[in-house]
């Protein structure tokens, strides 16, 4: 069935592309009866695909192959143009994901509105230019914001982290008092010149995503931090323990962030919050 649908392709420039002569060779025939599509698809190991698949240049038979196959006939074709492919698209993929904030940045919300055919842009980790086998593989579709999608664009690094293999200490935040007396609780004091923002390490996304310059321009939601800690001490706290809520409900109430790391995707800057909060020993 696949090769039957290897035919003429109209160009934007109104000629004619034939892919059928790319089915005539053996070896183009033993390329498609050798692909595993579960595993294209579905695979979570890409380093382990793209370390076992060869890499055909692009001005090769294969490589146009591969490109029609999972590029112009799945992943254009059917994944971004839900109009096409009804049951399944990026839109549902996004929802299925259930993320909220771009899992490159944490500080922009993703959703996804049908109606209104609103959507985040899809990054491919991998890039499909270079990977066209990877094109509609689950863990290389990253729903992202507009500002990281463009920053990454087709760039390759092979230092990046897929946010599926995120650890909590690779974007880890802290904040960096300028004075010595600066831990003292004292509210009035605190100001915008009197500390910095910063990552406890440097990674290739933090570097590829300017996220330590980013991150810089967010003091306001570190200082309302340092703020409270100045005004709710521990008694505080036990007291509202007290009427009942829980340690997450006190949690939610006094910084308006999740707790658990399972739901720092919720809301943007919610990663600075957990970490500074924690370091602050807020709550």
């Amino acid at each position: 069935m696949l090769i039957k649908r290897l035919q003429k392709k109209k160009k934007s420039d109104g000629t004619f592309e034939n892919y059928t002569f790319l089915v005539l060779t053996p070896t183009l025939i033993t390329l498609i009866n050798s692909l595993n599509l579960t595993m294209l698809l579905k695979s979570k190991f890409l380093k382990e695909i793209t370390d076992e698949f060869e890499n055909y240049p692009k001005n090769s038979d294969e490589y146009k192959l591969l490109f029609y196959i999972f590029v112009e006939h799945g992943y254009m074709k059917y994944f971004t143009n839900g109009k096409n492919f009804a049951n399944y698209s990026a839109y549902t993929f996004v929802e299925n994901l259930n993320i909220k904030t771009c899992p490159y940045c944490n500080r922009n919300y993703i959703f996804v509105v049908k109606k209104g055919k609103l959507r985040p842009e899809i990054d491919h980790f991998h890039p499909k230019t270079v990977y066209p086998y990877l094109a509609i593989n689950y863990f290389n579709l990253i729903p992202s914001c507009q500002t990281c999608n463009k920053t990454k664009s087709d760039k390759l690094n092979i230092d990046w982290i897929n946010p599926y293999d995120v650890n909590k200490i690779d974007y880890k935040l802290t904040y960096k008092p300028k004075s010595i007396n600066f831990t003292e609780v004292e509210s009035l004091k605190y100001d915008f010149d009197s500390f910095d923002i910063d990552f406890i390490s440097i990674n290739e996304n933090i570097k590829t995503f300017k996220l330590k310059e980013l991150y810089k321009q967010h003091k306001d939601i570190v200082l309302e931090l340092l703020i409270k800690k100045a005004y709710y001490p521990k008694s505080y706290i036990e007291e509202l323990k007290a009427f009942g809520f829980s340690e997450d409900e006190v949690y939610r109430y006094l910084l308006g962030n999740y707790k658990k790391e399972e739901d720092l995707h919720k809301r943007p800057l919610s990663k600075l919050i957990k970490d500074i909060s924690e370091e602050l020993d807020l709550i």
